[in-house]
């Protein structure tokens, strides 16, 4: 230290006291290296900061003996250093110390000047010692707590990033959290929006400031996110949370962010709405009675026209259950049915009588179809009741009538007997009388004027033939009638078959055995195709031209009709109908929808497997001459209407047009295809009562579009 000329010794003295007391009060002790002596000088404050008291001056090697063993060498260099003229003389290190007397570790920040004589040696060598123990292990906690908070942030499952500064410096992010944002490991070190620019007008930046600088967490539950991930802003939801990081002090340093994606869950809890919506609209838009059972046959759901029919609430429907609609002779059987179909899990359809909310019982046809979710288990079931009072009512007085008819019919086979009886004796008659009349015409040869009376007996026989010949032709007309009626007659045998098979299978199925009941079904299947060949041929018979009774028909009318009809097998195999607007002919308006019918049901029946139908009902005016040479229609017209029916089915081979059209005639093993091959040739029937024609266009596996003409 250079002493100044001009102070006083009062003066100097003053100075080392206060610099003194200055030096006590910033902890800070003093040292001077006798470099040629190798001896140490240090005060007190010094010495106690090795743990060591009693000697103000001590060897060099001895100071050093107290410096950790792992800085002492570090040290030693940086002495050796200063002490070179080459460094400036500069002295400035912090190292450990272990006490001489307590043997407690010290961080200690030792800074120095060595002065250099005019040859260039070290003459001197002293300065300072401060005590940074405290500071270095705040600042190793701080390192040890963001190490740990590193390593949680790295090992957790949850994604996980700590911010930095109210910038929102990333300090840490797992990769699930980089997952999250698209992004990779370089985003460390940058401020929240240098790493999301497409955040930048969404609110989070703000939120996690607010959080910084209230101190005040923030939660969300289901917060939507515009991320760029692949090259493209996608939208996701997340749960996701800011909380902020307090040091000890209570100062925030930090927000540490934890997010869950969500975003599947809440896609599929919006896909679900919208099926729930469309489940609902389909029930609410449908003319039948409608209602969802649970899997102990609780209705949970009723749709408007069920609560209109029975005039009961679904809290009512929930309570009285289904036995309140039911006569107390019907209800029983249908029971049976339920608890058999639950059992099983497969749907049953049967007719009984509902009560409607004025008292009166209508004839309903009812199915039970069951619901399944995931991996095939049951869910609930569907029920569904079709009003069929009017058919049943007439179908009633149509038995009636037969039975009726029948009688007559037994009358008049009678009568056709005895005409036919009296017809052979008049026959044989007849045959006497040629023979008669053979003989005269030899005997003519002679005589003129017995051939002339000869001719006269003819004219007469030949009148009593004709009159014989017209007897025959209204005994045909009566077996054609009669034959009609009698095929009706043919259903009854096969429902009387179908019915005591049902019943022997269920009373005496467990006698039967496997065998005896596969013959029952055998029988039961026999007898329905019997009566749907039938009721095709009966529909096939009635379609006779009767244009009295003709009159202007709206085919959009008929479709919808038809559909309504068709709408369980639409349901089953989720066909889609388009259907462009179609105009209004004259015509039939029950043969129409016969034609129709056969048709779209046709389209459905022979859509591609594991593939849902998809039908196109398009309409066109064609001129005569745009007619395709295999169209010819019966009625002559300058313009055709053509009526498209098209699908994307299997299709068939052109070279079989001619035979599709025919009675009894299939292209596909019934087995795979159920029907009778009457349909298309009731179309035929149909087109043709209407003055039009019908033909169709298609190839193997490309689908089918039958088209229809009908005059303008």
């Amino acid at each position: 230290m250079n002493s100044n000329p001009s102070l006083s010794f009062a003066e100097k003295i003053s100075n080392i006291e206060r610099l003194t007391s200055a030096l006590e009060a910033a902890r800070v002790g003093t040292w001077d290296l006798d470099i040629d002596q190798q001896l140490v000088w240090w005060d007190k404050r010094c010495q106690s900061l090795y743990g060591f008291s009693g000697a103000d001056v001590v060897s060099y090697e001895q100071v050093l003996n107290l410096i950790h063993p792992e800085d002492c060498s570090m040290v030693r260099e940086a002495i050796v250093w200063a002490l070179n003229p080459e460094s400036s003389g500069k002295y400035d290190v912090t190292f450990r110390t272990l006490g001489a007397k307590d043997g407690r570790l010290r961080w200690l920040h030792c800074r120095g000047q060595a002065f250099f004589d005019e040859s260039g040696k070290a003459s001197r060598f002293s300065g300072v010692a401060q005590d940074i123990s405290r500071e270095t292990d705040t600042r190793h906690q701080l390192e040890t707590s963001e190490h740990h908070w590193r390593n949680i942030v790295s090992s957790s499952a949850t994604a996980t990033a700590i911010y930095r500064g109210r910038d929102m410096i990333i300090e840490a992010v797992n990769d699930a959290m980089l997952t999250i944002w698209g992004k990779d490991a370089s985003v460390n070190g940058k401020t929240f929006s240098e790493a999301l620019p497409e955040l930048e007008d969404q609110p989070f930046l703000h939120l996690l400031q607010e959080v910084f600088d209230t101190g005040i967490a923030h939660h969300n539950s289901e917060g939507a996110a515009t991320l760029m991930i692949d090259g493209r802003l996608q939208e996701f939801w997340f749960n996701y949370s800011y909380a902020p990081l307090r040091r000890e002090s209570g100062e925030i340093y930090g927000i540490i962010h934890t997010a869950t994606d969500i975003t599947r869950q809440v896609q599929a809890r919006r896909d679900l709405e919208v099926q729930k919506q469309q489940f609902q609209a389909m029930m609410e838009g449908s003319l039948l009675l409608k209602c969802l059972l649970d899997t102990k046959g609780t209705i949970t759901f009723q749709n408007q026209r069920y609560q209109e029919y029975t005039g009961l609430t679904l809290e009512e429907s929930r309570k009285d259950g289904w036995q309140r609609l039911f006569k107390a002779e019907h209800f029983e059987a249908f029971e049976k049915l339920v608890l058999r179909s639950f059992q099983t899990e497969k749907s049953f359809i049967c007719e009984s009588q509902l009560r409607r909310h004025d008292g009166a019982y209508c004839w309903h046809e009812i199915e039970f179809v069951p619901l399944f979710g995931e991996n095939q288990k049951l869910t609930g079931w569907v029920c569904r009741a079709t009003d069929i009072h009017e058919q049943k009512t007439l179908l009633s007085r149509l038995e009636y009538l037969v039975q009726q008819r029948t009688e007559e019919l037994e009358a008049s086979l009678e009568e056709l007997r005895a005409a036919n009886e009296a017809l052979q004796e008049r026959t044989e008659e007849l045959a006497a009388s040629n023979e008669e009349l053979q003989a005269l015409n030899e005997e003519l040869e002679e005589r003129g004027y017995e051939l002339a009376a000869s001719n006269e007996e003819l004219q007469v026989s030949s009148e009593e033939l004709g009159e014989s010949n017209q007897q025959l032709s209204l005994s045909n007309d009566r077996l054609q009638r009669f034959a009609y009626v009698a095929s009706h007659d043919l259903q009854e045998p096969l429902r009387k078959i179908q019915t005591f098979g049902s019943l022997l299978s269920h009373k005496y199925g467990s006698q039967l055995g496997n065998e005896g009941l596969s013959y029952l079904n055998r029988i039961s299947k026999a007898g329905e195709q019997m009566s749907t060949l039938i009721q095709d041929l009966l529909n096939y018979s009635k379609m006779i031209n009767q244009e009295d009774h003709f009159h202007v028909v709206s085919l959009n009318q008929v479709i919808e009709q038809v559909l309504e009809t068709l709408d369980l097998s639409i349901e089953q195999t989720q066909a889609q109908i388009k259907i462009d607007p179609l105009p209004a002919i004259i015509g039939d308006e029950s043969q129409l929808s016969q034609l129709f019918q056969n048709l779209i049901s046709n389209a459905i029946k022979f859509a591609k497997p594991a593939s849902s139908p998809h039908i196109h009902i398009t309409t066109k005016i064609v001129h005569r001459p745009e007619l395709p040479p295999v169209v010819v229609p019966i009625t002559k017209a300058d313009r055709y209407y053509q009526i498209s029916v098209i699908d994307e089915g299997i299709g068939f081979d052109e070279q079989f047009l001619d035979r599709i059209f025919e009675v009894f005639q299939r292209l596909h093993d019934k087995k795979q295809y159920v029907g009778t091959g009457i349909g298309l040739a009731i179309c035929q029937r149909v087109i043709e009562n209407h003055g039009g024609a019908i033909t169709a266009e298609s190839a193997p596996g490309r689908g089918a579009s039958f088209h229809v003409y009908f005059p303008v």
